[in-house]
């Protein structure tokens, strides 16, 4: 830090030399300037460590003059934006093209000087150049070659420290809970817990019990005290999964740890004092959910101080090829199978399908594929999609060919019947393995095999 160069610039002269008495004070060797219109050409000619800016200053954008950074031969600097006016989008806009911090105005100076410090001990790894872009940290492993996906992940980085609560959105399959353990992997809470509550899958009493945590004698079956998820998080993160399906009584519940940072047993009647991030999901659009009077308005902008949305993989297909290897080598090393990569033709079937399902579908085709597959390639035959399974399985049956009369009443349960034996042999017999095939629960799959066991 000692003889590192920081340019900085803001119109109030008061305030300017305040920042620089404090600057100069860490080391810095400051330049300070009331007005911005030369701010590109002295970063290009000074290549300060570090810009500080006003974004009200006159003659001065700060989207703009990160843009221009950008395109510049240096590239964007450590940049710090004070603003007296927050807008949450047009604050993730200048994450999104660079800058390191976005402070409101009036900006406590102790809060300026970490983020100063911060910025200059930041070291956002950039994404491996590989053929296939893997940002991994632990057992957080995110694939991607498409350049949104890219930006979101480079954004995520940058804010996963800060103890803002996070909204993902997203379709479902595109990977939320994913990125939610990558921003828990790449924050200080890495260490902490990660705690995960589906809140579409607990009615509203449960679900109130499993996130606040209850006293003895609470309510019937309320036999000891129980510690609710906020409590088993505390210091770490929360995820909550599908918040939009929260119920009105629990969102205001909710609002208020959040708020106050404390949580409420249910049957308590003190307090309990909480450090908790939250990140939540959800597979709506959470802005069409508070027009609808479904989601509370104020617990929307709560949690949406920092906003992801991933893409579907429908708009960024040149995940697909990479998404594709990794799944093969996933399920050849678990299954014990060995298959190289897909074909031509089969990739272009991917190619061409709109999986409305996401990466989850592509995931559970490849592994089909893998377990299908009878050469070191998967072929097209082998990719089973929703739609085309049942049909793809009737394919090239050992040159069996079905007629019109074969779709008799009689002859559709043989149909079934040659189809589900095919498959266990095709699984060696992997009950499970062969449900997931067909599309079916493993429990059906065993009362059809108790219904074949009486004559046809």
């Amino acid at each position: 830090m000692p003889g590192q160069r920081l340019f900085l610039i803001i119109e109030n002269p008061k305030e300017r030399m305040t920042y620089t008495d404090l600057f100069e004070g860490m080391g810095f060797l400051v330049d300070a300037v009331p007005e911005g219109s030369d701010a590109l050409t002295y970063l290009l000619s000074q290549k300060p460590a570090v810009v500080v800016a006003d974004d009200g200053t006159p003659g001065f954008s700060a989207l703009d003059f990160l843009k221009q950074a950008a395109d510049s031969d240096i590239g964007v600097p450590k940049t710090i934006i004070l603003t007296p006016d927050p807008v949450v989008d047009y604050a993730v806009s200048l994450i999104q093209h660079g800058a390191m911090d976005y402070l409101i105005k009036p900006v406590d100076l102790r809060q300026l000087e970490l983020s100063v410090k911060k910025s200059l001990a930041a070291a956002i790894s950039p994404l491996p150049a590989e053929k296939e872009k893997t940002v991994q940290h632990k057992a957080v492993q995110i694939i991607t070659k498409d350049h949104r996906m890219e930006n979101l992940l480079k954004l995520a980085a940058r804010v996963a420290d800060s103890s803002a609560s996070v909204l993902i959105q997203g379709e479902s399959g595109t990977g939320k809970e994913l990125l939610a353990k990558f921003l828990h992997e790449k924050s200080a809470r890495r260490h902490q817990p990660f705690i995960a509550v589906n809140c579409a899958a607990l009615p509203e009493n449960l679900l109130e019990s499993e996130l606040f945590g209850h006293e003895k004698g609470a309510f019937t079956g309320a036999l000891a005290r129980k510690a609710g998820k906020f409590e088993l998080a505390d210091k770490g993160t929360l995820f909550l999964d599908e918040i939009t399906e929260m119920q009105f009584h629990l969102q205001s519940k909710l609002l208020r740890v959040l708020q106050e940072k404390v949580v409420d047993r249910v049957g308590g009647t003190q307090p309990v004092d909480v450090n908790v991030r939250v990140v939540a999901t959800t597979n709506r659009d959470a802005k069409a959910a508070v027009e609808n009077q479904e989601f509370r308005e104020d617990l929307y902008y709560r949690l949406n101080t920092i906003p992801l949305i991933i893409p579907p993989l429908r708009e960024r297909r040149r995940d697909i090829l990479p998404l594709c290897d990794f799944f093969i080598k996933k399920y050849c090393r678990i299954d014990a199978r060995y298959v190289k990569g897909l074909t031509e033709h089969a990739l272009s079937v991917l190619h061409n399908h709109s999986f409305p399902g996401n990466v989850r579908e592509l995931e559970n085709v490849i592994h089909r594929a893998v377990l299908l597959a009878e050469t070191d390639m998967i072929t097209a035959s082998d990719l089973l999609m929703d739609n085309d399974a049942q049909t793809a399985l009737f394919e090239d049956t050992d040159a069996e060919s079905f007629t019109d009369e074969d779709f008799s009443a009689g002859s559709l349960k043989e149909m079934e019947q040659k189809m589900i034996f095919r498959t266990l042999d095709q699984t060696e017999g992997n009950r499970t393995h062969a449900a997931k095939i067909l599309g079916i629960s493993v429990r059906t799959l065993r009362n059809k095999l108790n219904e074949y066991k009486e004559p046809l």
